[in-house]
Formats: C-alpha cells, sequence, structure tokens
C-alpha cells in the first residue's frame, strides 16, 4: 500500500516521501523504514494529532521519534513537538513549555501504522 510520510528534522526542510508497506506492517517492517529514515536509533511510538495538508484538520496519526534523542542531547524539534503538544493542549489549557518535546528527527505517517 502506497504510504506518504513527512520527515522533520531540526534545522532542515521538512521531506515528504512515500514508500510501499503492508496495510499493516510489522513492528521490523517499520523499524527498518524508520532507521533509514531517523539513522541508527531504536524508534519510539508517539501518537499525535496532524492534518497532513498543513491545515487544521486534525486526526490522529503516527509519528515516531529516537527514544534516545535527549540523552544524545539532539536539537529539539520544534515542528515535532508542536504535534505531540497538540492533544495535550486542545484538552487543557496550560504553558506548552511545561510539556515534553521531541529531540532529533521524527517521520510523521500519513496514515494510522501503529496498532
Amino acid at each position: 500500500m502506497e504510504t506518504r510520510l513527512l520527515v522533520m528534522k531540526p534545522g532542515s526542510p521538512e521531506e515528504r516521501r512515500t514508500f510501499e508497506l503492508p496495510e499493516r506492517p510489522t513492528y521490523n517492517e517499520l523499524r527498518e523504514l524508520l532507521r533509514i529514515l531517523l539513522g541508527e536509533c531504536d524508534p519510539e511510538h508517539v501518537a499525535v494529532l496532524a492534518d497532513f495538508a498543513g491545515g487544521l484538520n486534525f486526526k490522529r496519526a503516527d509519528m515516531f521519534v529516537d527514544e534516545m534523542g535527549h540523552p544524545k542531547r539532539l536539537p529539539r524539534n520544534e515542528a515535532a513537538t508542536t504535534l505531540y503538544r497538540r492533544a495535550t493542549l486542545l484538552r487543557e489549557e496550560g504553558d506548552p513549555e511545561l510539556l515534553d518535546w521531541i529531540a532529533g528527527p521524527a517521520v510523521l505517517f500519513e496514515r494510522i501504522v501503529w496498532t
């Protein structure tokens, strides 16, 4: 199944890519693809609210980040952090800077791939 995704790296333009993936990819299939896109890392799944087209039609989406981004002292990823914090901020008011943030590259899938 054709699967579109967005690669978000700190300090770089977002990159749209398309890959063939099964409708329900296995962990190993996802891990192999994510290591190509994120580099050698342990991918961590993060459920987010996003509009893949860049608008305000938010829906649940799957994003993956480097689980060890903070210990590796990778730079803050503003675009991925915005997606990560959105669900919390839509549910409750508060200071976004008190919430966790994403370090290093992230991959946002247009469709749900993690079940």
